[in-house]
This record gives C-alpha cells, structure tokens and sequence, in this order.
C-alpha cells in the first residue's frame, strides 16, 4: 500500500477526535471528490486502509500519550527521593532554607503525581494501544470482517478520554507514513502546537495538508 497516493483525509468535523476521545471511523474520498465512511461495500478497498490508518493512528496516539506520562511520573518520582534523602539533605545543612525548599519540592512532585494519577494513566494508554494493535492483528488474520473490526474501534472509544488534538493529527501523519510512505498526504501543524501537543487539547483546531 506505499505505493499508493492517500484517500482519506481528516478534518475538524470528520478527524478522529472529539470530546470523547479519538473517533471509531475514517473517511475516504472516492472518485469524484464525495466523502463516504470507510468500510462501505462500494469501496471495500478503501474500507480497509481507512480501519488500518485508524488503528495505527490510535495507537501511536496511546503510545505517545504512554511514554510521556511514564516519564513524567517517573521524573517526579526521582524528584521525591532526591529532595527527601537525608544525605542531600546533609549536604546542604548549613546553607539556610535549603532543607526547607528539598521538603517542599518533595511535597509538591508526589502530591502532583498522586493527584494527577501520572502511572495509572501511562497503563491505561499501554490497554488501548495493545488494544487497536491486536484489533489490527484480527483483521489481518481473517478472525474480524471490516464491520466487526469498526465496531470494536467504536466500543474502544467509549473508554477514551478527550483527545489531545494536536498529538492525534500528529498521529495521524505517522500512520499516514506508515501506509504510504512518500505518498503520504501529511497536515500541517505548527511548532508551538507540536511543543504543547501534550499539555493544550487544542480543540475545534483544524490542520491543513501541506
């Protein structure tokens, strides 16, 4: 499928992305410029690209949500045990307020890690990338007909929280990558927008191709 110029392209209204999370359905353009949901038994072809650009974007969506708040806890955690080990502490025994600022620095970090649920949050994105992985590993193996698989990614979703948008039509380009290689119709998103991809959910925002 490298070889192959891209047939589905997201938007705002048609991205996989909405309050409640990445969207189950892609989009394909077929002949003529119409826009009809992939999958359909006119388009069987498309249908299938569609639910694999899909499956591959939520998944390095999960992924990237993973890895940052993995590291995120875990950088915090280190934070906690260094400020609060009593030979750091010792080594600045002398040196006014020092001891004071460690303990509240170590306050702070473990009260954010707690209140924001930092490593519970990384698992549940590593659940939902396995999930869309191994829904993609049933499509290729013939255990799921398109219809099933579609469904699956529409039960997947209800599990979702709001996506962050930027992330996600990153993702998107990935997957994009991913099937068409240089082929690839990619969207255009700003570099404030790729440096905050994990803070800001950008939402309504709409990415034009480059």
């Amino acid at each position: 499928m490298g070889s192959r110029t891209r047939t589905t392209k997201p938007t705002a209204t048609t991205a996989l992305a909405t309050e409640a999370g990445p969207r189950a359905s892609a989009v394909s353009t077929v002949a003529g410029g119409s826009q009809t949901p992939a999958g359909t038994a006119s388009e069987p072809a498309t249908g299938e690209e569609g639910i694999t650009l899909n499956c591959l974007m939520n998944a390095r969506y999960h992924g990237a949500r993973e890895a940052f708040l993995d590291a995120i806890h875990r950088w915090f955690m280190f934070g906690v045990v260094i400020c609060g080990a009593g030979a750091v502490s010792a080594l600045f025994a002398e040196v006014p307020y020092v001891n004071l600022v460690l303990g509240t620095v170590a306050a702070i970090l473990g009260a954010a890690d707690l209140a924001f649920d930092l490593s519970n949050r990384a698992r549940t994105h590593s659940l939902m990338k396995r999930r869309y992985f191994e829904l993609l590993s049933d499509l290729r193996d013939g255990q799921k007909t398109l219809a099933q698989v579609e469904a699956c990614t529409h039960r997947y979703s209800a599990d979702e929280e709001p996506a962050y948008y930027a992330l996600l039509m990153g993702s998107w380009n990935a997957a994009q990558q991913m099937v068409y290689g240089k082929e690839a119709e990619l969207l255009r998103i700003p570099w404030t927008h790729r440096w905050l991809q994990n803070f800001w959910r950008y939402e309504g925002t709409e990415y034009q191709t480059r």
